[in-house]
C-alpha cells in the first residue's frame, strides 16, 4: 500500500511539472511563449481577370521585397513565408481566399485587393476575424480608422484627385470632363474626390459621366466630352478600358486626356501606343524617382528600383509595384515595432508606425489608416512609352519629399 501511495505522488508530481512546460524553450505557463518558425504573410489579389495588370505589379515587388528581407536574415532570425492567392478580380471569391487564410492561425496579417472593391468587401470580415489587413486598394472606407484592423497602402482617391487638381490649376486648365468606372468603387470614390477637390480650385466641372468598363465601344463617351468643351478628360478607372478610351480619344483629337495610378504601369502605355503620348498619370511619387533629388527616400527608391529591372528584363517598376512592395514593408516594420507575431500586436503597432517606405513615409494613427500625404505622389507624362516627372512634380521635389 505504501508503494501504492508514493507511486500516485510520483505521477502527480510528474502531471505538475508537464502542465507547467509549454514546450518552448522551457517557459512556463505563466512566462512568454517563445515565438519560433517562419512569419506567415498572406497576400489576396488579382492575377487573372480584368484587373490581372494590378495584381502582376503587387506580387513582383511583393515577393522581391520579402527575399531582400529574408536574405539579410529575415525579422528577428525569423523568415517571411508568403502566401499568394488569385481572387480572379471577383469580389465574392476574394472574400472566400481572405477568410481561408484568416482561418490559418499561422497567418498573422493580410496583404488584401488591389481592386478596391474587393478589399472594401474584406474589411468586415476582418474585423470578425481580428485580423490586419493591408490594402493594397486605395480604399478611402479605411482612411478614419473606424475599422481598427484595415489599412489602406497607396494613396487615397482623395489624394489622387488633389493631387492632379492641383496639377491641372498649374496648368492654367479652366474646365473638365470626368470619365469614371461606374461600378467599382475606385472610380466613384474618386469621381466625387476629384469633383470637391476642383470646387475648391475653381475648375468647374462640366461633365461626370460613369461608364461600363466591361465596354469596347466609348463614342458616347468621348461625343459628351466633345460636346462639354471641356480643357481634359479625366479617367478614373482601370484595367483594359482606360487603354480603350485613350486610342478613341487620340483618334477623336483634340482632348487633352489624364488618368490616375491605375494606369502608371507599361501594362497601359504598351497597349495604348502612341496613342499615350503625352497624356499626363497622377502616380505614386516612386514612378517618377528619375527626378528625385538625392535623400534617403530617392536611395531606397533606387535601391529598389534597380533590383526590380534586374529581374524584370530592365521594366523600371510600376505604381502597383510600389503598392506591393511597401505593404511588405508596413507589414514587417509592424513586426518589429510589435516583437511579436501576434495578430493584434501587429494591428496596435500598425496604428502607431512612423516610417519610411518606397511609398512615402506612413504616419498611422487610432484616425488615420491611410497615414500618406501628397508629398507621396507626382504627376508624370507619358513620352516615347516612358514616365517622366512633369515640370509641377519636379518643383514638388524640390522643396517636398517624403524622409
Amino acid at each position: 500500500m505504501k508503494h501504492k501511495v508514493l507511486l500516485a505522488a510520483a505521477v502527480a508530481a510528474a502531471l505538475a511539472l508537464t502542465g507547467c512546460s509549454s514546450g518552448q524553450g522551457g517557459t512556463t505557463s505563466d512566462s512568454p511563449k517563445a515565438e519560433t518558425g517562419p512569419i506567415k504573410i498572406g497576400m489576396v489579389i488579382p492575377l487573372t481577370g480584368r484587373y490581372a495588370a494590378l495584381g502582376a505589379g503587387d506580387k513582383t515587388a511583393a515577393e522581391q521585397m520579402v527575399k531582400t528581407i529574408n536574405d539579410k536574415g529575415g525579422v528577428d532570425g525569423r523568415k517571411i513565408e508568403l502566401t499568394v492567392q488569385d481572387d480572379k478580380t471577383d469580389v465574392t471569391q476574394s472574400v472566400t481566399l481572405f477568410n481561408q487564410m484568416a482561418a490559418d492561425k499561422d497567418v498573422s496579417i493580410v496583404l488584401s485587393s488591389s481592386n478596391v472593391s474587393a478589399s472594401v468587401a474584406v474589411g468586415s470580415s476582418a474585423e470578425s476575424a481580428k485580423m490586419p489587413i493591408l490594402a493594397l486598394g486605395p480604399v478611402s472606407a479605411f482612411a478614419n480608422g473606424s475599422n481598427k484592423y484595415a489599412f489602406t497602402v497607396p494613396a487615397t482617391p482623395e489624394l489622387y484627385a488633389q493631387e492632379m487638381v492641383d496639377y491641372l490649376k498649374s496648368t492654367g486648365l479652366k474646365t473638365l470632363a470626368i470619365g469614371f468606372d461606374g461600378k467599382d468603387v475606385y472610380g466613384t470614390t474618386g469621381n466625387d474626390a476629384t469633383k470637391a477637390a476642383a470646387k475648391k480650385a475653381g475648375i468647374d466641372v462640366v461633365m461626370d459621366e460613369p461608364y461600363d468598363s466591361s465596354a469596347t465601344d466609348f463614342t458616347p463617351l468621348i461625343t459628351h466630352v466633345k460636346d462639354s468643351h471641356a480643357d481634359g478628360l479625366l479617367i478614373w478607372g482601370s484595367g483594359p478600358a482606360p487603354v480603350i478610351i485613350t486610342k478613341a480619344v487620340a483618334a477623336a483629337g483634340g482632348i487633352k486626356l489624364f488618368m490616375t495610378g491605375s494606369e502608371a504601369t507599361t501594362l497601359y502605355t504598351q497597349p495604348a501606343g502612341a496613342a499615350a503620348e503625352g497624356v499626363a498619370i497622377a502616380s505614386a511619387a516612386g514612378v517618377a524617382g528619375a527626378a528625385m533629388p538625392a535623400g534617403p527616400f530617392k536611395t531606397m527608391i533606387d535601391d529598389f528600383a534597380d533590383t526590380y529591372k534586374a529581374n524584370n528584363d530592365g521594366v523600371y517598376p510600376p505604381q502597383f509595384a510600389f503598392d506591393g512592395a511597401a505593404g511588405i514593408q508596413l507589414a514587417v516594420a509592424a513586426i518589429k515595432k510589435a516583437g511579436s507575431s501576434d495578430r493584434e500586436a501587429i494591428r496596435d503597432a500598425l496604428e502607431n508606425i512612423d516610417v519610411l517606405t518606397v511609398n512615402g513615409h506612413f504616419r498611422y494613427s487610432p484616425s488615420n489608416h491611410t497615414g500618406l500625404t501628397t508629398d507621396a505622389l507626382a504627376v508624370v507624362i507619358v513620352k516615347d512609352g516612358q514616365f517622366t516627372a512633369s515640370d509641377f512634380t519636379k518643383d514638388r521635389f524640390a522643396t517636398s519629399l517624403p524622409k
